[in-house]
Parts: C-alpha cells; structure tokens; sequence
C-alpha cells in the first residue's frame, strides 16, 4: 500500500478543543493512559521531561512502568484519540507504524476507513509551545479537577483486565447441538492470527462461553492471508503462520467443545494499487474500497475455489465457514451499490452472482470435509433483491447450506408515534420478522438448515457496556425463535459477544421457555438477590422498548459514547461517523424522528430506566448487575442530556444549557467510577475501548469549561 490508501486530509473546521490551553497539552492528556511519555516526546519533537512536566501541570498521575497492553490490544483507542490532533507524519509514528501499515488497518480493521469518515481533517504538526497567562491559569484549573477528581487514574479495574480467575463466572448451563454461534469479546479483530491467539481467545474465555452454553466461535479473515495468493506474494506473507496458529486455536477450542468458523467476505476487493499491476482483474472501482476481483472471470473463480479448498485441507477440524456476500467488502461487482458498473456483470443478475460465490465456497468446502457448515447470511440482501430474487438466490443455493437471517430484519415498528423498519441490531424490538420468516420457509421447502442472527448481550443500540440487563426481552425473542422452529442461532456481531447471564437465559429459552425454569435460573445466578433482579430487569425492559430505533441511530447517535462524547458551544459542523463519532450532529442521529419525538423517547427511557436503578440501589457496588444498570442509565440520560443541550443551544435558550452541563458532568463522573469497578465498561472488541477513562476525564473538563462560559 501507498499513502494514497490512507483516507484523503482535507481542510475543514478544526475540532473544538478549547478546554485544553493548546493541542500540545489536549494531546498530552488524551494519551496519558495508552502512550509513553517517552514516545510522546519522540512524536513532538521535545525531551522526556518537557512532556513529565506537562503531564504534572494538569494534574495527571505519575504513568505506570508499562503501557504495553495499549500497543498490542488498544491500538485503534489511541489512534482515534489522535485523530483529530496528530496529521499522518506523525501519527504513524505515535502508532510505531509506517504510514503505509496505518493504510492497512485503515481498510481491513472492521471498516475503519468507514468509522472515520473517509476523510482527515488537516492538523497542523503538534510541538510544546510555551504558554500565555490566560492559558497557564486554565491550566491551573485543569490540575485543580484532575487532582481531586481522577487522581486514582491508574487504580482500580486494569484495562484490558479481562477473564481473570477471581472474577465471578456463570454457573455452567446445559449445552445444544444446534449452533451457538459467536464472536470473542475481546478478539483483535483482523490480527487474530497475527501473534498468539490467546490474546483473542484465551482458554478463561472458551471456558466462559461453554458455560453459558456457546458451542462455536467466529473469527474475520482474508483468504490471501491464509493461502498463497496467485496475485502477489506480497499479500501472502506470512501465510503459513497465520495457518499454524489458526490451527492451534481450532484443536484447543476443540477441548471445550467450540467450533471455529471463518468469516469470509471473499473474494477480497483489492487496494488501488493493486490494479496498477493486475488491471485485467479489475471488476467495480469505488475510490474508498478500490476494486472487486471480477468473480465473472474464470481465472478469479478459480482462485476462490482453489484458495477455500486449500485452507479447508489444512485446517482440520474447522467448524465451517460464516459468509455475507452483500455490502460488507466489496467482494462480486454488484455487492455495493456505489462505483462503476462493470461491463462484464452488467446483465448477470445480482442472485446468480450471489450463489455463484456462495456455491463455490460450500462445494469446495464440504468436497473436504461434508461435515463442515456453511453458512450463507442474508445480511443486506433485501437493499440489493426484491423479495423474489431473493427467494429465488435461495433456489440457486446447494440444499446443504445454512440459510441464515436477521431475525428482526424488516420489521416495522411504530415507536413515538412514528413509523420505521428494522434493519438489524435490535434488543429492544424482538424479532422476528415477516421476511425473515419467508425467508427460512422457502429455505425449510428445500431441505436447508436455519439459522437466526441476533443480539443477546447488547446490541448496536448500546455495544460500550458488556450487556443490557433486559432480560424478558431476551426470553421474548428466543421463545418467538423457538415457536418458529429455528434451531442454530448466531448470538451477536463484534459486539454483545460478552459471556454473560443473557447467553444463558437465551439458551435456556430456547430449550424451554417455562417461567419457573427462569425462575430456578436467576436463584442459581443471584441467590437472595433473584427477585430484586427479576424484578428490575423487568423494569428495565419496559423502559428500553421506548428506545428511538433507528439504523443511523445505532450507528451515529450518542448513546454508546453517552458521557464521554464532547459538548460544543458552537455547532462543531463535523458530521457523525459510523460507531464512532456522533459529533453534535443531532439530526443525523434522530433521522426519521422529529427533534422533540428523538428528545422525549430518550426522556421516557432514562426516567423509566431510573426507576429500575431504586430497585438494584442496596446491591453491593461490586456486583455486575448493578453496575450494567448503572452503565446503562448513565449512556442513555446523557443522550437525553446532549440532545436537549443541543437543542437549547441551537434556540438560543442559553438558561437551560446549565442544568444540563451540570448532570452530564455528574454522569461523567459516575462512568469513570464504574470504569474503575468494571474493566468491560467502555470496550468493543472491534473498536477497542470507544471511551477510555481519559476521555471521560476530557469530559468533565469539556463541562467545566462550558459552565464558565455561561455562568460568568
């Protein structure tokens, strides 16, 4: 790759920082818990020393000995705390990478290149700076906060703390035959197989997830990266390691009765530069993806056969594989809809394409071994296929794939007196819907096996706490599926892959769905706290169906980040980015919702939430249920919170704006106090930490700040 990979840098509004006296120091503090002081220095040009005393001057604690931890599993953490700071000469080498090993995980990290807008602001270069007088002073304010309210910033939970043998474990439930599909909670995402895959899956987290019930797990991978590539050695380098070490993660799954299966978005679009070599490949061009490997073309039809057959031969006992052949990657030339139309797939309809790929990796596969699934997901199909090209892709498909949908996918709700659809994600609309019923029935006719995809810790609706505590409507989703007769289920995406009581109340559904096995099952979990947990769970259930549903509410809207998410005197002008950055880009998160139905859903959710918190209050702190009812109040009040700030703002009702910066500061110390408790709250195995406990801090300076304004 080439720098013209990494995302284009534009000139537009800088970002507010204006609670830090300059970017030297917003840098210093953003990174204070992830980098070295050391490697701070070397990035802006300054000794060690000059950054030790920056630190000290706001207040911040001495670093402990080793950040490691941040370099090898926080990394996406870090550079998104930069983002907005650093330009690429020097961001790449506060990452320690070249700017071309940035480009690459720009564009396989889950969408990076995507979750950061396509764009970078233009940064200027960030050097210490000597400071004025009226800077120094709110420099002395930010020591003043950071010194009474955070100098334990290195106590309690450790990041990254996860699955350690003092922590509580599920009491194990009984196991299934039927699939029990899921993701590693805190798997590195595309560089699983790059180093030891303990980090990924450590044998306290199989063990966790055989008790709650969990028989098989996914991982993302590029078929050039686990077989030669015809196209380039390049791309292939390191091959065989990544085999062997996918083969050791597959015999030691094996020992606690999980399954591994790939998941495979192929044939891989390739970068820019790619094409310059190979243009005779070349199928659909987008200039954020590249180009898709024309899968119209003998000689790329070939590579995908012989590349899955390839791995399927040296991995035994592989689990199978999980594909989505729509709109992820740009794989075939009609799997997105922006780009040039390639000539060659013009005229070919988007099913055959659909179940040519699908077709090629299931016979290739169980030609191998027939005992292996294959997974064909419908992710995405019905914004590509009417509802009879899609019955009629199931028709083209070998009667031995597993046909699996969103469950929810396309089911209408009315919520605020608005109406919408459901694309995906969703716990608080259980599932399923009319299409996917369809679907699976025209499946059932042909002998298939079905599968439903669904959310069961947390959702896209909330993936930075490990699960929402709303249980009934779990149970209510699983006893539709049960009623349907879908038997294989996949538990979540990236996110809500933690092993929490949810998988086993899922799964216990599933089997029998009797309120007195329920019951029996919160007795085993909570003992004399069972009635206060059911209760409560109910409660909070009842106060999650007013969620304001929406894809793009999932996607860009505030309450993932809740508390950590800035505050802007001024409209920002920067537009909110997938799962990342929701900005104060309100209408793009209420989308379909008039501001005062978006405001008042989140209203009616946060107090009806609030309600649940009474019941849970004289549990012990440390308990995991309290603090997910917590964690939950706290990112759902501050999207009340910021949603009303803006709208004030935005009125010129500056009266109101105090209040409400008031107790978004409170909740922002309330999330840095469970932080501290929970090492879980705040992380996303594809996005590392969303928030980490110096952007909370950030926060609650970003208040201060604020509250000076508009109270002098």
């Amino acid at each position: 790759m080439s720098n013209k990979d990494l995302p284009p840098v534009k000139r537009v509004k800088p970002l507010d920082l204006s609670h830090f006296p300059s970017p030297f120091y917003a840098l210093i503090y953003r990174l204070w818990e992830s980098v070295p002081a050391a490697r701070l220095a070397a990035v802006t040009q300054c000794d060690e020393e000059t950054v030790q005393q920056a630190a000290a001057a706001m207040g911040l604690p001495p670093q402990p000995d080793d950040l490691s931890v941040w370099e090898e599993r926080g990394y996406l953490t870090t550079i998104r705390n930069a983002w907005h700071l650093l330009p690429y000469e020097q961001l790449a080498p506060l990452m320690g990478w070249t700017q071309e090993e940035l480009a690459f995980v720009m564009k396989e990290e889950d969408f990076l290149i995507d979750k950061v807008g396509f764009m970078k602001q233009e940064c200027p270069p960030v050097y210490f700076t000597p400071l004025n007088t009226q800077q120094q002073a709110q420099l002395a304010h930010i020591k003043a906060v950071t010194e009474q309210e955070f100098s334990t910033l290195f106590e309690g939970a450790k990041p990254f703390a996860f699955f350690t043998d003092d922590e509580p474990k599920l009491s194990p439930t009984a196991t299934s035959d039927d699939l029990r599909l899921i993701f590693s909670y805190n798997a590195l995402y595309a560089k699983v197989l790059e180093c030891d895959t303990t980090l990924s899956f450590s044998d306290a987290l199989l063990e966790c997830y055989r008790a709650a019930g969990i028989n098989a797990v996914w991982l993302p991978v590029i078929l050039y990266q686990l077989v030669p590539f015809p196209y380039g050695d390049k791309y292939s380098e390191g091959w065989e390691d990544r085999q062997a070490r996918l083969r050791e993660l597959v015999a030691r799954a094996a020992k606690y009765g999980i399954k591994v299966y790939l998941y495979l978005n192929e044939p891989r679009c390739m970068p820019p530069s790619f094409f310059d070599e190979h243009p005779e490949l070349m199928g659909k061009q987008i200039d954020t993806y590249g180009g898709a490997l024309c899968t119209e073309l003998p000689e790329v039809k070939a590579y995908l056969r012989q590349a899955v057959r390839s791995l399927c031969e040296a991995v035994a006992g592989l689990g199978g594989f999980l594909t989505i052949t729509m709109s992820e990657n740009l794989t075939h030339c009609k799997s997105r809809k922006e780009g040039t139309v390639c000539p060659r797939c013009a005229d070919v309809p988007i099913q055959k394409l659909v179940a040519d790929v699908l077709t090629a990796i299931y016979e290739e596969t169980v030609a191998v071994d027939p005992t292996m699934r294959v997974i064909a997901w419908t992710w995405a199909w019905d914004d590509f296929m009417t509802r009879d090209e899609m019955l009629d892709c199931i028709d083209r498909l070998p009667a031995g794939v597993v046909l699996q949908n969103v469950s929810e996918v396309k089911k209408t709700f009315v919520i605020g007196g608005i109406e919408g659809t459901i694309e995906d994600y969703s716990m608080s609309i259980p599932g399923p819907s009319e299409l996917a019923k369809t679907l699976w029935a025209r499946a059932r006719e042909r002998g298939m096996e079905l599968c439903a995809k669904v959310q069961v810790s947390n959702s896209g609706e909330c993936i930075t706490i490990p699960y929402l505590p709303v249980f009934d409507l779990i149970r209510e989703h699983m006893t539709n599926l049960r009623n349907e007769g879908v038997k294989h289920v996949m538990m979540s995406w990236t996110f809500g892959s933690y092993p929490s009581i949810n998988l086993k109340i899922a799964q216990d559904c599933l089997h029998d769905p009797d309120e007195a096995k329920y019951d029996a099952l919160l007795k085993e979990e909570y003992g004399e706290w069972a009635s206060t947990v059911k209760t409560a769970a109910a409660t909070f259930s009842e106060a999650f169906r007013e969620f304001p549903f929406h894809l793009y509410n999932l996607y860009f809207g505030p309450q993932s980040k809740g508390p950590a998410n800035l505050l802007f005197a001024e409209p920002s002008e920067f537009e909110a980015t997938m799962c990342i950055w929701a900005y104060d880009d309100l209408d793009k998160w209420r989308r379909i919702y008039p501001r005062d139905v978006y405001l008042n859903q989140w209203r009616k959710l946060s107090e009806r939430w609030k309600e649940g918190l009474a019941l849970v209050e004289a549990m012990p702190d440390d308990h995991s249920f309290k603090q997910m009812a917590y964690a939950g109040y706290a990112l759902f009040r501050s999207a009340y919170l910021q949603t009303a700030f803006i709208m004030a703002r935005d009125g010129g009702d500056t009266a109101a704006l105090v209040p409400l910066i008031k107790e978004e500061r409170e909740l922002a110390l309330l999330m840095y106090r469970l932080m501290q408790q929970n090492p879980y709250i705040g992380y996303e195995a594809s996005n590392h930490y969303h928030f980490n406990r110096t952007l909370v801090m950030e926060k609650v300076l970003n208040c201060d700040h604020l509250l000076a304004q508009y109270t002098r």
